[in-house]
């Protein structure tokens, strides 16, 4: 009983920081829609929990939950040891060299800066994962709460289509909304693209230091990820605050990034892109999984990328099929695929006349550019359909709002059916 009411005092709580904080930075959203979208995030990430420890095991999630429990407990009673794990000692002491150093001390940064701060929260929670959850939810809402701000203020037009997906989503809303680096994530690179604008138009150093570090939160937490944004991310910085030719700038930059990632097999046999992306696939082959989909083993050379192009696509792009869905998880999953492709359908064939005005500009191009690039990868490296659908929803909440500003939404409405 004492659980539920600290999680409706803290809910409450946060809920009205949270509404403080929208209306000193004039955010444009109502404080109703505001305190839905986060209760719909919280309860969202209730459920993430509860369906993973009671169908699943527990997942990663409740990894997180239990190694919180253990800071905790050093955070109380060793403060110093605590902090210390911040610091790359036990990096360095335990690598042959420099460069396996920073790769030791960036998984040291990756675990201080998932499972430390649920420490805090602990706190205040008395370790109930559930009311850690509407403090884990509060602190990665920003993420989506910042992407609407900067999308809002570039196609003010748009503000119901941007609330609709950006904060009530069902699927991308539940893969978010659980502990877990994805929600971060989204945050780190909500931070990047956001300040990074807000310099290109102000040229005041805070916000370029921000945004990198939005940019090490990527390093931080999902590398391979950073990489799949680096090529769309440096093309936006050519393009902003200009637009001119923003296409061939992202164009240019996508195929010089080929040709480096490709063009690494020629310096060495052994570092090398595609042999970084083939070795990350055989740790994926080596674990177990329910559902397995059909990937060849990948071979750090251009033509075996070239050949199963098209596994890595259907796997992202295309499964689970409806009919090929096992289990409550999987038949979501298929019908955002299936939502997702009728989106694509809309924006081809009900589009608003002004769509190229919205489709080259370049923070859309960065997401369509990037969300398409990550998409892939994961094609290539995962054979999982359950961990695929995790691994790409942000790339898929990128595309989907990029889609969904240039479909005609009016053909829907009641008046103009009349």
């Amino acid at each position: 009983m004492l659980s539920i009411l600290l999680f409706v005092f803290y809910v409450f709580v946060l809920t009205a920081i949270l509404v403080r904080c929208v209306k000193v930075k004039q955010i444009a959203i109502k404080s109703s829609i505001l305190i839905s979208a986060f209760l719909f995030k919280v309860l969202l990430g209730c459920i993430y929990g509860y369906i993973f420890l009671k169908y699943y095991g527990g997942d990663d999630t409740w990894v997180y939950h239990k190694a919180s429990l253990k800071e905790y407990q050093l955070l109380i009673h060793n403060p110093a040891a605590f902090f210390k794990d911040f610091l790359p000692f036990s990096a360095i002491a335990g690598s042959h060299n420099f460069w396996e150093s920073v790769k030791f001390y960036i998984s040291d940064l990756e675990y201080c800066f998932t499972e430390k701060p649920l420490a805090f929260f602990n706190i205040f929670s008395r370790g109930n994962y559930y009311i850690n959850v509407a403090f884990f939810d509060f602190f990665i809402f920003f993420g989506p709460l910042i992407l609407f701000k900067l999308l809002h203020s570039l196609f003010p037009t748009k503000k119901n289509v941007l609330i609709l997906i950006i904060f009530f989503l069902p699927t991308t809303s539940f893969w978010l909304s659980g502990i877990r680096t994805e929600g971060l994530l989204l945050l780190s690179i909500a931070v990047a693209i956001y300040f990074f604008y807000k310099w290109a138009h102000t040229k005041k150093i805070i916000f370029s230091l921000l945004s990198i570090l939005g940019l090490m939160g990527m390093l931080i937490l999902r590398a391979e990820f950073l990489f799949a944004f680096l090529p769309a991310f440096v093309a936006y910085s050519f393009c902003t605050p200009q637009k001119q030719k923003s296409l061939y700038v992202f164009l240019f930059s996508n195929f010089l990034s080929a040709l480096i990632f490709f063009g690494s097999l020629l310096i060495s046999s052994e570092n090398n892109f595609p042999k970084i992306v083939a070795d990350r696939q055989h740790n994926f082959f080596l674990l177990h999984g329910n559902t397995v989909l059909k990937l060849d083993t990948l071979q750090p050379t251009l033509t075996s990328f070239i050949k199963i192009l098209p596994q890595a696509l259907s796997n992202t792009f295309f499964h689970p099929l409806l009919w090929q869905a096992k289990g409550a998880l999987q038949i979501l999953s298929a019908l955002d695929v299936l939502a997702f492709w009728i989106l694509i359908l809309l924006a081809i064939f009900q589009r608003i006349k002004d769509w190229k005005q919205y489709l080259l500009h370049p923070l859309i191009l960065l997401f369509i550019f990037y969300g398409v690039i990550q998409t892939i990868l994961i094609g290539y490296i995962v054979p999982f359909p359950g961990a695929i659908v995790r691994y790409k929803i942000i790339p898929e909440l990128l595309l989907v709002l990029a889609m969904a500003l240039i479909v005609d939404w009016k053909i829907f409405s009641t008046n103009n059916r009349k």
